[in-house]
């Protein structure tokens, strides 16, 4: 919870100061986006790839925050990988309440060591995942330029940069601002993620995870798997199992349905979440 409590502080912080340098046009905008189309969650998606052939022990790198170490995401990626046969070698730097303008700012303590990883080993993959409440509303001012300075940083380290795209809090966002109160439901969060993270996937050519489209799929076809924490941000077991199915399907072209690792979750639950994981991404079993 304190994560949660401090990446919102900080998101409304970079709000507030973004607002006084741009003579609140970016208030106004966010007032004129406040009503928000909801998407259809279980459209076909057209993602990218991952490049052929696909790499049987790929060393992956993750740069995220809370989102992505509650419940040991990497791990648990590693050992439904080992379960599909593949054998990847898995880095992570993380930190709490961390958005990628942080983790692309060389003066950055944090930083300097995603520049030290980038510059001086290669990646065939370099998962980004951004701060929730940035990737809702500040992503042309923060996210994005972020995400293209680590791009190119990815690239020149001969990788491939995927987007984990995250999912929205269980009960939405709200907050307060200049009296005037700015809410979006879960299904009006999950929207605006998914345009801001395909928008910078379609931009730099780069793979896209699908993870909060997994999360409102599930939630809508499985309304008895919780998927989010008793704080109803970050991801329960089982969410953070499914964001590890939907890297899998992604990175491997493979479906995860079948796997024996569960992660210790119930073996029905697990097989609902593999082939959810698997329809969202748009694999088959091979």
């Amino acid at each position: 919870m304190k994560n949660i409590k401090l990446g919102i502080i900080l998101t409304l912080l970079l709000l507030w100061s973004t607002i006084f340098l741009s003579g609140c046009s970016i208030l106004d905008q966010i007032i004129e986006d406040e009503e928000v189309e909801v998407m259809d969650f279980h459209q076909r998606l057209e993602l990218k790839k991952t490049p052929k052939p696909v790499k049987t022990n790929p060393t992956i790198l993750f740069l995220g925050n809370s989102m992505t170490f509650y419940n040991d995401l990497p791990s648990m990626l590693s050992n439904l990988s080992f379960s599909g046969g593949f054998n990847p070698d898995i880095y992570e730097i993380t930190e709490g309440s961390y958005r990628l303008e942080f983790f692309s700012d060389e003066k950055d303590e944090i930083g300097k060591q995603v520049y030290d990883a980038l510059d001086n080993y290669e990646w065939d993959y370099v998962i980004l995942q951004e701060q929730s409440g940035i990737s809702t509303m500040m992503a042309e001012d923060s996210m994005f330029p972020a995400a293209r300075v680590l791009d190119q940083m990815i690239k020149t380290a001969k990788g491939e940069t995927v987007f984990l795209m995250t999912w929205a809090y269980k009960d939405g966002f709200s907050f307060d601002i200049l009296g005037k109160e700015i809410k979006y439901s879960r299904e009006e969060m999950q929207t605006k993620m998914v345009q801001n993270y395909m928008s910078i996937a379609n931009e730099l050519d780069a793979m896209l995870a699908p993870a909060g489209i997994a999360f409102m799929r599930c939630s809508s076809e499985f309304p008895e798997i919780e998927l989010w924490d008793e704080d109803l941000n970050h991801p329960s077991p089982e969410g953070t199992y499914l964001a590890a199915c939907v890297l899998y399907s992604g990175l491997f072209d493979s479906s995860p349905e079948g796997l024996t690792y569960t992660a210790d979750i119930e073996a029905q639950t697990a097989a609902k979440l593999q082939t959810i994981a698997a329809e969202t991404v748009g694999v088959s079993v091979n």
